[in-house]
């Protein structure tokens, strides 16, 4: 399992419908002062999410981010990472979900840099992060938020169990 579990197309087909409610940027500004969500309980999966919250002075508790955005480099600055972890297009490895695991411990932001690309650790940071909320991008659509709780980590799990 060095390299991970290489996604299922099934998995793949279920992972492209958003997992959870889609926003715009306002309207995700709009339900975080809403529903009164803590920072410290937010997870931003992508550069784009991440940068966005960013510069709005919403510091989120972990952003997983690879320095591209639609697989081409950031034009912007990034900050320095946590964690630096390997991870293959459509695979969940090992460091991956170590890295998830270490930063949702840590009493401080953590900041999890991929070499190669994020695309499935919203998945596995659903399974794992009951009571937080993640955000990821999904592409030309807007900002996914998915409130963790027993349900979604039910469903990411169930689909995390297909992984190969």
């Amino acid at each position: 399992m060095a390299h991970g579990e290489t996604v299922p197309d099934m998995v793949k087909k279920i992972v492209k419908n958003p997992l959870g409610k889609v926003y715009s940027q306002s309207g995700i500004l709009a339900m975080l002062r809403r529903q009164r969500i803590g920072r410290g309980r937010i997870i931003a999966v992508g550069d784009a999410t991440g940068s966005f919250l960013v510069s709005r002075r919403i510091w989120p508790k972990v952003w997983i981010y690879d320095g591209k955005e639609y697989r081409k480099r950031v034009d912007y600055t990034l900050p320095i990472p946590t964690h630096i972890v390997s991870n293959p297009k459509g695979r969940i490895t090992h460091s991956m979900r170590a890295a998830i695991d270490d930063a949702l411990k840590s009493r401080s932001r953590s900041r999890i840099y991929v070499q190669g690309e994020e695309d499935m650790a919203a998945l596995y940071a659903i399974a794992v992060a009951k009571g937080n909320l993640v955000l990821y991008g999904q592409p030309k659509k807007g900002i996914v938020a998915v409130r963790v709780g027993a349900k979604e980590q039910k469903g990411a799990e169930s689909l995390i169990c297909m992984l190969r």
